[in-house]
């Protein structure tokens, strides 16, 4: 069975092109920076200098593993761990310094509902808008516009701009529009929210035929509930570096022991 996702080696630079080290100050600058990062840190990647002199954050440090259909993954970790990095090298967005990643199917990476969104534009033009930026055709967003106007329930609002929507309208439209497609693998940096509480119960039930139709879900999140509520995996990140992975348990049991670590 071929993989669906597979990370090998896969490793994650970003230069930090405004520090310097050729003056004695910069030297120094970069020094201390190192100093600190040779200690227990919290958050963020870890912090060298280049060949070429420049300041590089090690954001994934040899990444490796492979999910197949059915993985429900959890990528657990402190701010800076690596978690939305991980996620754009899985949904192409950022090309690893070293490494292959690849995916096999139909990638849906959803890291912001709101995306796209044009004030002035009609509750109709949005789908169009939003369903373009999720790769759909004209055709797929013409079959499933009826759809989505019914399921969001906002009558004659589909015709006026969306800066005269309340929060919760707006997060229904755009709720409605996103879970309106399917994807072979579906990558989220934190789980979507289902809009208000009259709302909730058909937001749910909605959400959890989009996960269950795609066949790999991969979501960053901090919330416990949400990785024993929609994962069966976990993956926890520390620095750029896979320190626990394996069962949503365990995995959670380890997150939980790397925070209490990081406050004493």
């Amino acid at each position: 069975m071929l993989d669906r996702v597979s990370f090998e080696n896969v490793t994650v630079d970003f230069p930090i092109y405004d520090i310097s080290s050729r003056s004695l100050k910069h030297k120094l600058v970069l020094q201390k920076v190192s100093n600190l990062v040779s200690r227990k840190q919290n958050v963020g990647g870890n912090v060298r200098q280049g060949q070429d002199g420049i300041v590089l954050v090690r954001a994934l440090d040899d990444i490796n593993f492979n999910l197949n259909d059915g993985d429900r993954v959890a990528i657990l970790g402190h701010n800076g761990s690596g978690k939305t990095t991980l996620l754009r090298v899985a949904a192409g967005i950022y090309e690893p310094l070293q490494g292959d990643v690849t995916t096999k199917g139909r990638v849906m990476p959803l890291f912001n509902i709101m995306e796209g969104l044009t004030p002035d534009a009609k509750g109709s033009e949005m789908i169009r808008v939003r369903g373009a930026l999720l790769g759909l055709s004209d055709n797929e967003i013409e079959e499933k516009t009826p759809e989505i106007v019914d399921f969001c329930e906002l009558g004659e609002y589909m015709d006026m701009p969306v800066r005269t929507y309340s929060t919760g309208m707006l997060v229904r439209l755009m709720f409605a529009i996103t879970t309106a497609i399917t994807s072979e693998i579906l990558i989220m940096d934190e789980f979507i929210g289902a809009g208000d509480a009259a709302f909730f119960e058909r937001a749910q039930a909605r959400l959890k035929n989009f996960v269950d139709q795609a066949s790999v879900l991969l979501v960053a999140t901090h919330s416990p509930s949400v990785a024993q509520q929609w994962c069966n995996k976990a993956i926890l990140l520390d620095h750029g570096h896979i320190v626990e992975s394996g069962t949503v348990d365990t995995v959670l049991k380890a997150y939980d022991r790397l925070a209490k670590e990081a406050r004493a």
